[in-house]
């Protein structure tokens, strides 16, 4: 009975320990060491010019979102895909369950990486153990002098996936709407979208959910570029922003890109496991019903005069 008591705590053990093994960020000179690594697949979601442009040898290629990373809908905003199209999307990619994946953006700055973050939350979700992003993107890669190539790129024969979700990591709409006093919505929009003097074309209306603290997802990464910065350094921005760097938090942008990018910091440089992203963003919160929106400024009000 022992034995076998074991043995079950074993394998537990052993899937918890592979439901997420690979280091969440990764650098250029170690891309440039496993560049042809067996198990290893580097995913370039590039522009598709910017991909045939320069890639690393033996990386695919996804197109986000067209390939089916995020949909739009006029009342939902943006989307998750389903487990049964996640697994189409992936398979068709030639990625298996057991693959190191490695996601590659440009690096040019932090939208490039908020594109490798929602793609790598984006596995994590539906329980791929095996995901890295490339810090520095591309640019990463060439500076620690890895070779690159150019055209049409490979393709991988497909492959069977079968996802795993893992809702853990999600926040929905309700969360987000119960949220208050429950856990800390973290805004990673922009400071004009912020406060209410632009907001992105997917939203609908302008301004932030009342309550939430405000972190700009630029200000997560080093020098406005593509390279994430240190553990010690976005705990003293977390701490500017009376963010707390544990329990309970909910990252929201105009879209998942900028808040895929702040629960990445929050969650896997930090390390803080209640971390949550709310896919939707500001897209979804401002399409469904009369949510409450706080305009810090209103550039549309007509000024008193004397």
């Amino acid at each position: 009975m022992f034995i076998r008591h074991l043995a079950i705590v074993t394998l537990a053990l052993s899937w918890t320990i592979a439901a997420h093994a690979a280091d969440p960020l990764v650098d250029g000179s170690w891309a440039v060491q496993n560049a042809n690594a067996p198990g290893v697949v580097f995913l370039d979601v590039q522009s598709a010019r910017n991909y045939q442009r320069r890639q690393i040898p033996g990386s695919i290629h996804t197109e986000y979102p067209e390939d089916g990373w995020r949909y739009f809908t006029t009342e939902l905003g943006v989307a998750i895909p389903s487990p049964s199209e996640f697994a189409r999307l992936v398979g068709g990619l030639g990625i298996a369950n057991g693959d190191h994946v490695v996601v590659v953006a440009t690096g040019s700055n932090e939208r490039d990486m908020s594109v490798a973050t929602d793609v790598y939350w984006t596995f994590r979700f539906f329980g791929h153990g095996e995901i890295s992003v490339l810090d520095g993107g591309l640019q990463g890669y060439r500076s620690a002098r890895g070779a690159v190539e150019s055209g049409e790129g490979i393709k991988r024969p497909p492959a069977e996936y079968t996802p795993r979700r893992r809702s853990r990591i999600l926040a929905e709409y309700d969360d987000v709407f119960g949220a208050l006093g429950v856990s800390v919505l973290i805004d990673h929009q922009p400071y004009a979208n912020y406060l209410g003097i632009n907001k992105s074309n997917l939203a609908k209306s302008y301004g932030a959910i009342p309550g939430s603290k405000h972190l700009a997802a630029d200000w997560l990464m080093a020098d406005g570029g593509g390279v994430f910065r240190s553990k010690e350094e976005l705990l003293r921005l977390f701490s500017f922003a009376k963010i707390p760097a544990d329990g309970k938090t909910i990252s929201i942008g105009d879209s998942s890109l900028e808040g895929s990018l702040g629960w990445f910091a929050m969650s896997e440089i930090v390390g803080n496991p209640q971390a949550k992203l709310y896919p939707g963003g500001m897209a979804q919160w401002t399409r469904r019903g009369e949510n409450p929106l706080v305009r810090r400024v209103n550039i549309d009000e007509p000024q008193a005069t004397n």
